[in-house]
């Protein structure tokens, strides 16, 4: 079984994930591999970008979130090259940990983006309200509102789930404190557990 996690930026996928995995779920983290895609596909992305994006011989992501965040074109040009090699990474991951009988976990804001919906039986959604993601991503990494804002705006694909997923979709709503979010996770491993 393959489930996809997703929600938006804040929302609190990562902490669901963890949660899951302590059930034994198996977690594709894309974030993780996003990173790994940076390496594995470090000369095109200096074809694309230049030489400006790498410190001391290596992707620097900061520096590269600083040209794509803030300009569709730049984000489209990096989701081309690193897309792919994360869609196929994790379908082979997928297909590997199945076979041992593993329910894996896709990890994904981006799930429907990567088309990955597509080799999920389920969906979990994870949202929060704008407000408490917001104060979240300042009080987690400092980002400040209008910055928080603007990647805002490149999420905003990331609700479509609701209206192309044919499969079940199990809302979770993070707005509380973590024990509330572990009944709510816990409820939904029980049930996938049961079914054997």
């Amino acid at each position: 079984m393959v489930i996809g996690l997703t929600g938006k930026s804040c929302a609190g996928k990562d902490e669901v994930a963890k949660i899951l995995s302590s059930f034994g779920f198996y977690i594709i983290d894309e974030d993780k591999l996003g990173h790994v895609a940076l390496k594995e596909n470090k000369q095109k992305l200096v074809d694309a970008f230049s030489d400006i994006i790498l410190t001391d011989g290596e992707v620097d992501r900061k520096k590269l979130s600083k040209l794509v965040f803030s300009n569709k074109e730049n984000l489209k040009k990096l989701e081309s090259i690193s897309h792919p090699w994360m869609i196929e990474e994790t379908k082979r991951i997928a297909k590997e940990e199945s076979k041992k009988g593993n329910i894996v976990v896709i990890n994904a804001a981006i799930l429907f983006r990567l088309g990955l919906d597509k080799i999920s039986d389920e969906i979990v959604y994870v949202d929060a309200p704008l407000s408490l993601r917001a104060e979240r991503a300042m009080l987690r990494n400092g980002t400040k509102k209008e910055d928080f804002l603007k990647r805002e705006e490149n999420q905003e694909d990331i609700s479509y789930i609701f209206e192309t997923f044919c499969g079940k979709i199990v809302k979770v709503i993070n707005d509380k404190d973590k024990e509330s979010l572990y009944r709510q996770v816990k409820d939904y491993c029980d049930t996938i557990l049961a079914r054997g």
